[in-house]
């Protein structure tokens, strides 16, 4: 753990806490620290976490939690300058394959068992999903998209966008060791070859 780490003030311990965790997990992985060792980088008493978190579990839940918003920040990012529906839908797939590369304990956080009770793993969020038709819906009414079922649209490319970034992540063969610029391509590739399928101009 990091030496320069800021000394927490009154009130803010769950919060040094978590950002702390989020920090290790991003670089080491979610085995990389314990509760005990997070109090003692804190200066608390090893009890101390846990009135804020009831176990370790609870506290990587918060930090896949956090994760799965930094990721729906990245991909905000990522559409908000582009110009057209269609340019939104590639851009929103490459942002997530390359979160997978720069972020691969984080995103297999955000896709653990329990970190999200009752969502299949890979699942876009509601609020997402319903952006992603949305999208569909307004590419098609610009003629950029065909007139299929927006929602197949969107299980389709959710598919190809996480079970690539899956890969990405697992260290797939020909994808080891893919550096964040490699899986850009790669995901553009990928998209592009998704439009043709499905009649994408």
């Amino acid at each position: 753990m990091s030496s320069d780490h800021q000394p927490y003030h009154h009130g803010n311990l769950r919060e040094a806490l978590l950002e702390a965790a989020f920090r290790l997990v991003d670089s080491q992985g979610p085995e990389a620290f314990s509760m005990r060792a997070l109090a003692r980088d804190a200066g608390v008493s090893s009890a101390a976490p846990f009135r804020h978190f009831s176990d370790k579990r609870v506290l990587l839940d918060a930090v896949a939690e956090r994760a799965r918003a930094e990721l729906d920040r990245t991909l905000d990012e990522a559409t908000a300058q582009c110009a057209d529906a269609l340019t939104q839908f590639r851009a929103m797939t490459v942002a997530y394959v390359r979160f997978a590369a720069e972020h691969p304990t984080l995103f297999d956080l955000i896709h653990s068992a329990g970190s999200t009770p009752g969502r299949f793993p890979g699942d876009l969020n509601d609020e997402r999903r319903l952006k992603l038709i949305a999208l569909i819906y307004e590419g098609q009414n610009a003629g950029l998209i065909p007139e299929a079922d927006p929602e197949l649209i969107a299980l389709t490319s959710e598919a190809l966008t996480h079970g690539l970034a899956r890969m990405v992540v697992d260290g797939h063969p020909r994808l080891a060791s893919l550096s964040s610029e490699d899986a850009r391509k790669l995901a553009l590739a990928a998209t592009q070859l998704l439009q043709s399928g499905i009649g994408l101009s």
